[in-house]
């Protein structure tokens, strides 16, 4: 397993958590990513801008993203799950103030879908800092909500085992439902 992170302080600072890591950045050398992805037969990409800032957004939410989706099809690899965000589908219906945020990941969402992938973009609500509880709500559209952070990397890593999440995007918010089960009824 490697993990990619965008700096050398980052990966020194995760290299103790038992993955391989590597720096691989997506706003720089394409031709880099694809070196740092190939091998690989899945990519999590929790890629985000670390600020809201409009011009950081599009570099990295929407362009970043993009150029990860590109290099992972040049290095072979079959399957990319996406972390978006809740109401990345539909960006009018999300809060204003993170408008620009969802149009973003709209577009790189759009990308990955019209892709050679097999895919999953997962959209979380709003993320917590909670404590995991393993228990989600999942649909193609849900009312706005929270979640931890916790638990959307648990789904993350468990839509690997769930063949109905292939080629399908959802939201995902703080529930009642164990994550394997709400996979597998996920329709």
């Amino acid at each position: 397993m490697r993990a990619g992170l965008r700096s050398r302080r980052r990966a020194e600072e995760v290299a103790g958590l038992g993955a391989e890591t590597v720096v691989a950045d997506v706003t720089a050398d394409a031709d880099d990513l694809v070196e740092a992805l190939a091998g690989s037969e899945v990519v999590i990409s929790a890629i985000g801008a670390p600020d809201p800032d409009q011009a950081s957004v599009d570099l990295v939410d929407r362009d970043g993203v993009i150029t990860a989706i590109r290099a992972a099809e040049k290095a072979g690899v079959s399957r990319f799950v996406q972390l978006s965000a809740q109401f990345a589908d539909s960006p009018d219906q999300g809060d204003r103030l993170v408008r620009s945020i969802l149009m973003a990941k709209q577009i790189s969402d759009s990308v990955l879908q019209r892709s050679s992938l097999n895919w999953t973009i997962v959209r979380p609500g709003t993320l917590t800092d909670d404590q995991p509880t393993g228990r989600v709500k999942l649909g193609g559209h849900l009312e706005p909500g929270h979640v931890s952070r916790a638990d959307v990397a648990a789904v993350l890593v468990a839509t690997l085992d769930e063949p109905l999440t292939e080629n399908q995007g959802f939201d995902v918010i703080g529930g009642e439902i164990p994550i394997p089960s709400a996979l597998a009824s996920f329709s």
